[in-house]
Formats: C-alpha cells, structure tokens, sequence
C-alpha cells in the first residue's frame, strides 16, 4: 500500500514536470526547457529543441526575405530616384525639343521669305544690269553724236576759215579800189572840167571801198567773235566727250558690278533653296524627335507609376515581415537580436533610399543613433562573454557607429538641399552596413 502511494507521489511529481514543460513550450522559452529526468520529459525537451530549431530556421527565413525585400527596395528606390531624374530631364528635353520644332519652323519661315527676297533682288539685278547696258549704248550713242558734233563744228571752223581768207581778199581788192579811186581823183583834177564828172564817179568808188574796208572790218570781226565761239564749243563738246566717255566707263564698270552682283544673287538664292530644303527636312526630323521624345517621357512616367506600385508592394511585404518578426520575438530564440539587427540595418538604408527617392522624409535629430537602437541596446548591455569575447563582437562597434552617423548626415544633407551629399553619405552606410552584416554573421556561426 505504501508502495502504490509512493508510486502515486512520482507519477504526480512527473505531471507536475510535465505541465512545467509544457508550459515553457507554449510560452515560446524553448531553451529554458530542461534536458529530462525520463523518457517523457526528454521527448518534451526533444520537442523544444526541435520547436526552437523550427523557429529559429523560421527567424532566419524571415530575415533573409526581409533583407532581400530591403534590398531589392534599396536598389529600386535608388532606381526610382533615377528614374525621376531621367523623367524630370525628359519632360525638359521633350518641352525643349518642342520649342526647337517651333524655332526651326519659324527659321523654315524665315528662309523662304529670304529666299523669296532674294529671287526678288535677282529680279531688281537683272533689271539694274539691263538699264545698266542700255545706259551704255546710249552713253555710246552720246559719244558719237558729239563726236559728230564736234567734227561738224571743225568744218565750220574750217569754213569761216575759208571765209576769212575771202574777206581778207575783199579787204585788199578795197585797198585796191581805195587807191585807184584816189588816183583817179588825182587825173579828174588835173583834167579840169573835162574829169569833173569822173571824180565823181571816183568819189563814189572811195566811199564804196571804204564802206566795203569798213564791212570787212566788221566780218572779221564777226568771223573772229565766231571762231572764239565755235573754238569754246568745240573745247566744251571735247569736255562734254570725255565726260560722256567718263561716265560709260562709270556705267559700264557699274554693268560689271551689277552683274557680279547678280552672281552672287544667284548663289545665295541657290544656297537659300538648299538651306530651305534642309530645314524643311531638318523640321521633319525635329518632329520625329519630338515625337520619340515624347514616347520616352510618357514611357518615363508609366515606368515611375509602375515603379512606384512596386515600392508599394514592397513595403506591404515590408510590413508582414515586421508582424512576424515582432510573432517570433515572443519566443526564446538563440541569437535573435543578432538576426533581427540584419533586418533592422536594411530597414535603415531602405528608408535612407526612400529618402532621396522622395517617399518619404527624415528628421535627421530624430532619428536613432548607434545606442538607441535595437543591437546598440543589445550590445551596450550584453554580459555573455561568449560573444563578448569574440573578435567579431569587437569589431562590430566601429562600422555599426559608422552606420548610424552616415545615415544621420545623410538626412541632415538631404533636409538642407545637398542631394550629392546625401548620396554619398548613404553610400557610405552601404559600406559601413555590409561589415555590419558581415560580423553579425559571424557572430551567428560562431
């Protein structure tokens, strides 16, 4: 009976363990669990490691999805903020390449209005060159017609020449009547009465010869008067000749000119159509570049759109991620504070890359720095000197602190306008977060 009492005390002492157990299993205290006294709390025991183990590949899968999914989200937000650069730029080429269709446009305008004022001047040239040539011929028709004058006014010249020598003939048979009348005055007074009658007629004949003297007088001079005129006329006429010629030589030289002139009318009107041509194809291009400029940006901004529906899914996967995270940090798990940390530091640049790819903003004097977060808390306060011993442990505050600090200035950067600064301050966290990484690995695996 005693015995069977007993029996009952250890069968009540194994439930008591029992429950014990199981208790710490639903609590998640895997490895407070302890080894067992019999072979059913050793199955129990056995049941926690396998529970522990379970959860343990769990946290690391969960963790692993998260920095996949962080990362993934890293590089696509800084491929979004490219992507926004490139469309913003986009937008600004195609306005441009717009105005440039415009501007080529209103050149093409321009062109064939130049083109037209210039087959207009080509007209107005020829026309200068032809008035230009008759200028000349009639300029030539001058020169003869005063080269004619001039020899008329060289036979008058001769003539009055010819008249002077008869005047002077008439001058002398004048003299000679003059003085055969004084003769014959000079016989009619010594003939008496008898020659009364021819004095007379020798009176008559002296005043007819004086008379005649004197109408000679009054030729030669006339004749000398005109020869001066015709003298001056013909000295005028060679001047007005020269001048004549002087001024075909001008309007001849012009003709020249003109025609040069319209040479090179004729090249630029050529070029002016070839260059009308040109801008004509020119605008045809511009258009097509527009247009493909235009697809691009529309292709930008759906690219942006689609971009942007990703980064949201991402931050929904994000967010589960979180939720079993915070289920499994329930439950007794080795290492999870050293597992989570590789979450949270993806965490951390994902939000620096959403940052600049303006998703969101970040209060640089808000944010944590290297001890108020979750593996500064951990590593401030850890007293296993199991891994407090560990190299890796030892090398893990340095690059940890780096972290923290970039991303700080990074925001700060950002805030103040100095994207550049921005970028290579998380640049630096990406440095600095992959040893981060690296000795949290370590550490696991030690």
């Amino acid at each position: 009976m005693n015995h069977m009492v007993d029996i009952a005390g250890s069968q009540s002492v194994e439930l008591e363990q029992v429950e014990a157990v199981i208790d710490l299993l639903l609590d998640g205290r895997y490895l407070d669990v302890p080894p067992g006294d019999c072979r059913l709390t050793q199955k129990l025991a056995r049941l926690g490691e396998v529970m522990h183990n379970a959860a343990y590949a769990e946290l690391q899968r969960v963790v692993a999805v998260s920095v996949n999914c962080n990362e993934a989200v890293t590089s696509t937000a800084e491929m979004m903020r490219a992507i926004r650069e490139v469309d913003g730029r986009t937008n600004a080429i195609s306005a441009a390449s717009e105005e440039m269709v415009a501007s080529v446009q209103e050149i093409s305008r321009n062109s064939d209005d130049v083109a037209a004022e210039a087959e207009q001047a080509r007209e107005a040239a020829q026309q200068a060159m032809g008035a230009s040539d008759r200028a000349v011929r009639t300029m030539e028709t001058i020169t003869d017609a005063v080269e004619q004058a001039a020899s008329k006014v060289e036979s008058l010249a001769e003539a009055s020449s010819q008249i002077g020598d008869i005047v002077q003939q008439i001058e002398a048979i004048a003299k000679q009547t003059n003085l055969l009348a004084l003769n014959a005055t000079i016989e009619a007074a010594r003939a008496g009465e008898a020659g009364k009658g021819f004095a007379v007629v020798a009176s008559e004949v002296k005043n007819l010869a004086n008379q005649t003297a004197r109408a000679t007088v009054d030729i030669r001079s006339r004749i000398e008067t005109l020869r001066e005129e015709m003298d001056s006329i013909v000295v005028s006429m060679e001047e007005g000749a020269h001048a004549v010629e002087q001024g075909r030589t001008v309007i001849a030289s012009t003709g020249e000119g003109m025609a040069d002139v319209l040479s090179r009318i004729n090249m630029v009107t050529a070029k002016m159509h070839d260059v009308a041509g040109i801008l004509s194809q020119q605008m045809e291009a511009s258009q097509e570049i527009s247009a493909g400029i235009t697809s691009i940006a529309q292709m930008s901004a759906t690219n942006v759109q689609s971009v942007e529906a990703l980064l949201d899914v991402m931050d929904q996967s994000d967010g589960l991620v979180s939720t079993a995270v915070q289920g499994l940090g329930d439950k007794q798990i080795k290492d999870f504070t050293i597992l989570v940390a590789k979450s949270d530091h993806m965490i951390w640049r994902k939000k620096l890359s959403e940052m600049v790819a303006g998703r969101t903003r970040l209060n640089d004097k808000e944010l944590a720095d290297h001890h108020s977060c979750r593996l500064g808390k951990w590593y401030d306060t850890l007293k296993d000197q199991g891994l407090t011993g560990h190299p890796a442990y030892v090398a893990l505050a340095a690059p940890h602190k780096a972290v923290h600090a970039a991303g700080i200035e990074a925001a700060k950067r950002y805030n103040d306008g100095d994207l550049d600064g921005a970028l290579a301050c998380i640049h630096q966290v990406s440095e600095s977060s992959r040893d981060v990484l690296r000795l949290l690995d370590e550490l696991a695996a030690r």
